[in-house]
């Protein structure tokens, strides 16, 4: 544009001169092009996106926004926005957010009280005023910059508090407790095991010596998930065996301990034998000296006899308090006994295939009889093959569905749950070339006619591994679909007259019971979600029986116990969470697990369905708790395909295949070579199909490692920015994210709205004035 001089008495503009104006023509076209290379479109659109960013930054902080047609007919409240720096007394601690020009004082400080989880009525926000300072009225303006008195740090501060946090049992779930723990700074934990090492009963009792873990380390390492890592326990490397042996097991949790310096803080050989609540269970005044507390009688083991139970004298007893507790008493610990007639007659080794009690020098060369199906029905069969039984046969009421390792392998890796339907399309390969019949047509299949969708029940979990249908397609095994009626020496005889002859070995694993003890320690008959007798404060946790599924995210433990520690630690860090989540009536909603004495069954030892249940109603009133597994997705696949990439899996598989067949054939069995029956090909079709059922776009080969790198550096990003009050979150990347975000904040803001100014109109409102 050409300065304006002056006016000419004709009153005609008067500018540079035609000859400066042609000379200059060219330079001042170029200049102007430079000056204008965004257009007014471009900037008004990016004027559009900063103003939305800078409302997702106030909906994610807890503001309320003051929309357009939120405007009444009275006072005139500027939508225009301020940065607002809000320094801690005494300290250069800062936070700098946007608000808007009418943004009240009070809408801020709930939301930092919110945030920080501290009493709104503490803070005071003091700005100055020449000379002198004032205090800010609630109804007031915010103001650019205020000084905030009533808090130390805008970091959220854990709840501290009067007692130690115990947890009972150092197996899988009370080891990654105390991790998590440790990790996280908060070293004021104490744990009691029976045991001498960590492990649990699972590992250090109940294994045998060839006992081997069903599923891929990957899913299981006890240091699970992208908060967990740490030092030498990250994504598991070479040195781990994709399916290791009891011993590589127990010595990963020897690692852990040591890693995480877990170890001080264990009383190892000693048994809890009561538990004592001190105050009433009622009174959660969190703040208080006087909280409930609770005492344990814990009692050093003097005396542990072959098969019993750690015997203490009560001089060894001494009383630990404890604030909150843990308890992990194992999934279940005592066999289920049933006694055949006949029992005495059969002149050969009847045990339950726990703790070394099979005669494995008398395996090679005779028969085995298994009685049950559930997985560690599968896991004895696999270690008396291996062990040189001859014929195996599994004694059982209905056939259970098993699952070879690649879809197992598929189900871990995939980011999202992999479909029912899917996952038993991956079964019919395995379950076809072995003889093993339609995995459809199985009895805890609930399939539509289509078979697009399907809903797995059964009492049991897959039972996992590839050689228990090599050995039906060779005839080393055999499922015997019927029930033991009676035995007579080396020989079974079945309810449908069939009889099993030459068998030297009978194992019952029929099942395991829990523990009724357990109930008496707690003094409780139910438990309510993951709580004893509903005290939120004692969280009783297990490998839940059984199974009801239509998608599947894991068929191990690490992604459900990082979770379950994950949810409860951040109740515990931030108990007004939970009190909150009580007067919204949490405890009535959860699930009910009663204790039924006829049944066998404690009240500790609730099913899948519950422990289902409970993690949805929890995280669904915890939003902040369950956004601390918002990342699981990526890193699950991230990690699992650089701990078991594809190929070497897929290699490992069928190697192991290979060689079971050349073993047999060197003791003398003869049978035809069975090909292993997944290829690439086949798997990469998998990878089709789950990305056309779910949305992926996930690739056989994983992600690059620079996208890998990328996620991790993302998700380190985001934890910064969750704990940074005011902070962009990472979602206002997305315009329709944030348009959403807009659209479901917007009732609660009109509500917030009229309450301070009566004069707001009502949605819809200002569209129906302008319209009339």
């Amino acid at each position: 544009k050409h300065r304006l001089l002056g006016r000419r008495a004709d009153g005609c503009s008067v500018t540079q001169s035609d000859t400066q104006l042609t000379c200059s023509h060219s330079l001042a076209f170029r200049m102007s092009a430079e000056l204008r290379s965004v257009s007014p479109t471009t900037a008004l659109w990016d004027g559009y996106q900063t103003a939305a960013q800078k409302r997702a930054r106030m909906i994610n902080m807890g503001l309320h926004v003051f929309y357009p047609e939120l405007q009444g007919s009275g006072r005139v409240f500027s939508r225009s926005f301020r940065q607002v720096t809000l320094k801690i007394f005494g300290t250069d601690e800062q936070i700098i957010f946007p608000c808007q020009s009418c943004t009240k004082v009070d809408d801020v400080k709930q939301a930092i009280a919110s945030a920080l989880m501290v009493d709104v009525e503490n803070l005071r926000f003091i700005v100055k005023q020449g000379c002198s300072t004032r205090q800010l009225l609630n109804n007031d303006e915010m103001r650019s910059l205020v000084t905030v008195r009533g808090i130390s740090s805008f970091k959220v501060a854990a709840h501290k508090w009067p007692h130690p946090t115990a947890v009972i049992g150092a197996g899988y779930h009370g080891l990654k407790t105390a991790m998590m723990y440790l990790k996280s700074g908060n070293s004021d934990i104490v744990v009691f095991d029976r045991n001498s090492q960590v492990g649990g009963y699972c590992w250090i009792t109940a294994a045998n010596k060839g006992s081997r873990l069903q599923t891929e380390f990957g899913a299981f390492h006890v240091w699970w998930g992208h908060d967990v890592m740490q030092g030498k326990c990250g994504y598991p490397d070479a040195s781990w065996d994709t399916w290791p042996g009891k011993q590589q097991i127990l010595e990963h949790f020897q690692i852990a301990a040591e890693e995480y310096g877990v170890l001080p803080h264990v009383r190892f050989n000693c048994n809890v034998q009561g538990i004592t609540v001190v105050g009433d269970k009622k009174n959660d005044k969190i703040f208080s000296g006087n909280d409930r507390y609770y005492d344990l009688a814990v009692a050093d083991i003097t005396a542990r006899g072959s098969g019993s139970a750690p015997s203490a004298t009560s001089a060894e007893t001494s009383v630990v308090s404890c604030s909150v507790l843990y308890s992990y008493p194992g999934s279940m610990t005592k066999n289920r006994i049933v006694d055949y007639p006949g029992e005495e007659a059969f002149d050969g080794h009847i045990g339950y295939g726990m703790n070394d009690d099979a005669p494995y020098e008398s395996f090679p060369g005779n028969k085995v009889a298994i009685l049950g199906n559930g997985a560690f029905a599968v896991e004895n069969a696999r270690t008396c093959i291996e062990m040189g039984a001859n014929k195996v046969f599994i004694v059982t009421r209905r056939k259970n569905l098993a699952s070879p390792r690649i879809p197992c392998w598929f189900v871990h890796q995939g980011p999202v749950p992999t479909p029912g339907a899917l996952v038993l399309r991956m079964f019919e390969p395995m379950y076809n070339s072995c003889g093993m019949g339609d995995p459809w047509q199985f009895w805890s299949v609930n399939a539509s006619t289509d078979r697009q969708r399907v809903q797995i029940i059964q009492s049991s979990r897959f039972g996992i591994g590839d050689v228990t249908f090599l050995a039906v397609a060779v005839g080393k095994v055999e499922f015997v679909v019927d029930t033991l009626k009676r035995c007579t020496k080396h020989t079974l005889h079945l309810e449908g007259g069939r009889k099993l002859e030459n068998v030297r070995v009978l194992l019952k694993t029929l099942g395991l019971l829990g523990d009724f003890e357990v109930d008496r320690m707690h003094k409780m008959d139910e438990v309510v979600g993951f709580y004893c007798a509903g005290d939120w404060r004692r969280p009783i946790f297990l490998d839940a029986t059984g199974m009801n599924a239509a998608n599947f995210t894991t068929f191990s433990t690490g992604i459900g116990t990082t979770g379950y520690v994950r949810l409860n630690k951040y109740l515990f860090d931030h108990p007004k969470e939970f009190l909150q989540m009580e007067k919204d009536g949490v405890l009535s909603g959860l699930p009910r697990n009663q204790a039924k004495e006829k049944d066998d069954r404690p009240a500790y030892v609730y099913d899948v369905n519950h422990t289902n249940s409970t993690f949805v109603i929890m995280n669904s009133m915890c939003p902040r708790a369950a956004e601390l597994s918002s990342n699981d997705p990526q890193y699950k696949y991230g990690m699992y395909h650089v701990v078991h990439p594809l190929d070497k899996t897929l290699r490992e598989c069928r190697e192991s295949w290979d060689q079971y067949q050349e073993t047999w054939k060197q003791q003398g069995w003869d049978a035809e070579h069975v090909p292993y029956p997944y290829t690439r090909e086949m798997i990469k079709g998998y990878f089709a199909e789950y990305n056309q059922l779910t949305g992926m776009a996930i690739q056989p080969d994983g992600p690059r490692k620079e996208d890998i790198l990328q996620v991790q550096s993302e998700t380190q990003q985001q934890q910064q920015h969750q704990s940074k009050i005011g902070s962009l979150p990472p979602w206002a990347a997305d315009e329709r994210v944030i348009a959403s975000a807009e659209a479901q904040s917007k009732a609660e803001a009109t509500r917030w709205w009229k309450d301070q100014c009566p004069a707001v109109l009502e949605p819809g409102a200002a569209k129906a004035r302008s319209h009339h």
